[in-house]
């Protein structure tokens, strides 16, 4: 019997069709209902409400705006043909525990620091803590980028600390959301000085901390995003998607610019890797097939 080519790859292209639309609209009521839980203590609002934003709010703001612009950004745009949905799910696992120890750590940092730390020495930073807000906030984004630096090469160096990281570089594929993968342990050694730095050394008010948290939310997107861009002179000061990609490659140059905000560090320390001297085929991940009764050890980071 002959049949219709042309009619089967109709079907078959509508039925892809349908299913992405499907799953785009779980991804939406799944990011709406986030929303919600977030703002549900102002589900039942007096007459005389006045929204004030919470330092929180920017966060949820930042974060869904910068979802869309990104997303919009790789689909005009794409560096490489990808299959974000083949990921999306152990992706979206793995912000989850990445914001959970976020918060966890930020309030034992807090406290600790207020029932442990002696006032005498977290006033003698005064000189730092009465600095402008927006200095403040930028030397604390470039202290603990600095800091970041030496935690990751260690994380590469030593096989211990690789077991926390292993997770990060399992992705084979590059999109806005594969930041987000990362163990429970890479994300609580991370968030030490990503919670420490803001608020003990700098001092920085719930709100500096909140603008400063979606700058970083930004460069969390902006590494990892499936674009090239060209920044011209910047590229010496900041990464780019496509420096930051060598770095998630399989092979030696997995050990290279290992900087997450500033290319300042692997210039400086012997790390770089220049992204335009390398073909854009070369493949991404850790090189091999990951043996799946390993990922949950591995989203532990142990």
């Amino acid at each position: 019997m002959i049949t219709d080519s042309s009619s089967d790859s109709a079907s078959e292209n509508k039925g892809g069709r349908s299913l992405l639309g499907l799953k785009v609209g779980a991804a939406i009521l799944a990011l709406l209902a986030c929303v919600a839980y977030a703002y549900r203590d102002r589900l039942h609002l007096p007459e005389n409400f006045t929204w004030t934003p919470r330092p929180q709010d920017y966060d949820i703001l930042a974060f869904f705006g910068l979802v869309a612009i990104f997303e919009i950004w790789e689909r005009l745009r794409p560096a490489r043909t990808v299959d974000k949905w083949a990921d999306m799910k152990i992706d979206a696992l793995s912000f989850v525990l990445a914001v959970l120890m976020n918060r966890v750590c930020t309030a034992t940092i807090k406290s600790t620091a207020v029932a442990v730390l002696p006032a005498s020495m977290i006033g003698g930073l005064h000189i730092l803590q009465s600095l402008p807000g927006a200095l403040k906030i930028f030397l604390a984004i470039v202290l603990a980028d600095f800091i970041i630096y030496w935690i990751h090469r260690a994380q590469h160096r030593t096989k211990l600390l690789w077991r926390t990281h292993v997770w990060h570089h399992s992705a084979e594929q590059m999109y806005w959301f594969s930041g987000f993968r990362t163990s429970f342990l890479h994300s609580f050694i991370y968030n030490i000085p990503q919670a420490s730095v803001p608020m003990l050394v700098f001092g920085l008010s719930p709100l500096q901390a909140g603008i400063g948290y979606s700058i970083g939310l930004f460069i969390q997107f902006w590494e990892h995003t499936n674009v090239n861009v060209n920044i011209g002179f910047l590229k010496y000061i900041f990464i780019t998607p496509a420096y930051h990609r060598v770095h998630h490659s399989a092979g030696r140059n997995m050990n290279r610019n290992m900087g997450t905000t500033f290319s300042l560090w692997d210039r400086m320390f012997g790390t770089f890797v220049d992204p335009e001297t390398l073909p854009d085929t070369y493949r991404l991940g850790l090189g091999h097939p990951i043996n799946k009764k390993k990922i949950p050890r591995m989203i532990v980071g142990v």
